[in-house]
């Protein structure tokens, strides 16, 4: 539901060779991948592009806005002026959504550090969330004199690659990330770029998050997304996943790929593929495509209800459970229809309404022609706090005139917060929980999806099972991070923030803060 629960971020990087002509093109790329990668992130959008011909070899440029917005491509000149000031022939990106942190252009990432010494002045941006902050920075302001200005993990990011760094030579940019490894807990992809030109491209040890790259002629493209490398002319089979705990390092016009930390496990995460990459995309070999067809067929296996193509229509909520929605329709013999149509230039606004209803009213319109008199089923791709989905029920039956509205989930039931990047931190904002009588349970009963259903005005409802997920996806379980939705947080910050949530909730708190914002 993608006005329930958001992605942290999304990252891009660029090295073309010092050849010449075309080679200070990377700004172009990065604009070019950012695009492609703007819904993980709407935020904000940045970037630091390397030059060493410029005095600010390293120059980073970010702000508040879409990817468009802030490269301000409605003026053209304006954004002609950017480009070319920003030139260079390596450089990083990013694009942002707050799981973490405030809405404000200080948060906009990159985040550069500047410094006399070439090998000191970085800059970096990351896409997950360190799990063990509160750790981390209480050992920070413990030393004397020690000050944070803001309230993010990106920043104790920051002072930690700056503590690596410390010292009359060098480093090795292997061992800095590999130290960095043993301290940090949870999801973190960084790409990372110096004044000497040096680039990483890391992804950690579990591979939370997707990170992939490509060739494009003599160029090194990467990003959070196999679309976004599509899109600037890679061709899928050379699209290639940066494997957990290893790193792309780019150093004397060099490329290698190192392991600078040990992968003890998989633990990539379910929702990438449920809900939050591009339908386009192929994350660690799976389609993403392909697995929500998946998940539509295993769906349609656990219906119910007793299905004619007179009385019923599939309506998917747009966009992200179109796929799902089509492929349950098509095993069940029912016509799948966009009774629900999504404005798409919405987008963050000030007159979209206060209230849930108005923000659904902006959002989407409902088509009478297709609703009126039917029994709806409904497929969404998750139910996370359950407000959004409540206020489309309401209006697929007042406005569209549906006779009835049976949910159908392709996501299992989410019990557990998130705390590996994404917007969903507290076990108190979640739907499911308050309707199970034991609250460690893991699976919902039929009891329990009753008194869900008609909390959200639903005349039934159905979730996926987590064996039909898994089989959706292709790989397995023991690959797969689904702590969301089974209670097992691959991490031990995550396992100690699901207890202190969890523990929260049953005492009848309701946190107001992100879990791993507390400490």
């Amino acid at each position: 539901m993608d006005e329930d629960i958001h992605e942290e971020c999304g990252i891009a990087a660029v090295y073309i060779p010092e050849n010449g002509d075309g080679s200070n093109r990377a700004v172009f790329y990065l604009y070019k991948l950012l695009l492609n990668l703007q819904h993980r992130g709407q935020l904000a959008a940045g970037i630091t592009t390397y030059n060493s011909k410029r005095l600010q070899m390293l120059d980073t440029y970010k702000n508040i806005g879409s990817v468009n917005e802030v490269f301000k491509t409605s003026k053209r000149m304006r954004s002609l002026e950017l480009f070319r000031k920003f030139a260079g022939n390596k450089g990083i990106g990013h694009v942002r959504y707050a799981t973490f942190g405030k809405d404000e252009r200080a948060y906009a990432q990159p985040f550069e550090r500047k410094h006399g010494r070439l090998w000191k002045w970085f800059a970096f941006a990351f896409n997950g969330n360190i799990a063990n902050y509160d750790e981390l920075k209480s050992k920070l302001l413990a030393k004397k004199d020690y000050h944070l200005t803001l309230e993010v993990d990106t920043e104790m990011i920051m002072h930690y690659l700056s503590k690596e760094l410390i010292g009359d030579k060098k480093p090795d940019l292997v061992k800095v990330f590999s130290n960095l490894a043993k301290q940090f807990d949870g999801a973190y992809n960084i790409v990372f770029v110096n004044a000497y030109g040096d680039m990483v491209i890391a992804r950690d040890p579990y591979g939370f998050r997707p990170l992939c790259y490509g060739y494009k002629d003599d160029m090194l493209l990467a990003a959070s997304e196999s679309n976004a490398l599509l899109n600037c002319g890679i061709d899928k089979q050379d699209i290639k996943d940066v494997e957990p705990g290893m790193m792309i390092l780019i150093q004397d016009n060099k490329v290698s790929f190192k392991r600078y930390a040990p992968s003890k496990r998989k633990a990539h995460c379910m929702f990438e593929w449920v809900y939050f990459s591009s339908v386009a995309s192929t994350l660690d070999s799976r389609s993403v495509y392909v697995t929500r067809t998946n998940l539509g067929r295993e769906l349609a296996k656990l219906e119910t209800e007793k299905v004619n193509e007179e009385e019923y229509v599939v309506v998917p909520v747009p966009d992200t459970a179109k796929a799902a929605g089509d492929a349950y329709a098509y095993a069940l013999g029912l016509p799948s229809k966009e009774g629900l149509i999504r404005n798409r230039f919405v987008g963050r606004t000030f007159i979209e309404g206060k209230s849930r209803e108005e923000k659904v009213q902006t959002k989407y319109t409902a088509l009478r022609a297709i609703l009126e008199g039917k029994k709806v089923m409904l497929v969404d791709d998750s139910i996370v706090r359950g407000t959004t989905l409540k206020e489309i029920v309401h209006y697929i039956k007042k406005k569209g005139g549906a006779k009835e509205v049976h949910v159908r989930v392709s996501c299992p039931p989410v019990v557990g917060p998130c705390l590996y990047g994404i917007d969903m931190s507290t076990v108190s904002e979640l739907l499911v929980p308050r309707f199970l009588k034991d609250e460690n349970r893991r699976e919902t009963d039929r009891e329990a999806m009753e008194r869900i259903a008609k909390d959200v005005g639903a005349d039934s409802l159905i979730y996926q099972t987590i064996p039909g997920l898994v089989r959706s996806i292709g790989l397995p379980a023991s690959d797969l991070c689904m702590a969301c939705i089974n209670g097992d947080y691959p991490t031990l910050a995550g396992k100690r923030w699901y207890k202190h949530s969890l523990e929260s909730f049953k005492k009848g708190i309701k946190e107001d803060r992100r879990v791993y914002e507390c400490g």
